[in-house]
């Protein structure tokens, strides 16, 4: 798998996890469950750990093979 197919399939995957976190807050609050700022927050920031994680293990194989500085 390419740079561009990982790329593509990192996109996916967070849009999807997105999905999943914009749908439960709106089903909550569908249900009356009003949920604090300091909730949302917090969920907030465990989508951005979770994509972090996401982008990491889908481009590290992909990554991992680039070389910076290359011996002398």
């Amino acid at each position: 798998m390419g740079l561009f197919e990982a790329v593509i399939r990192a996109l996916i995957y967070l849009c999807v996890v997105g999905l999943c976190y914009y749908l439960i807050i709106w089903v909550l609050g569908a249900l009356g469950f009003a949920l604090p700022h300091m909730v949302l927050t917090i969920l907030g920031v465990i989508f951005i750990l979770v994509a972090i994680l996401i982008l990491v293990r889908l481009l590290w194989p992909v990554l991992g093979n680039i070389t910076l500085f290359p011996p002398r």
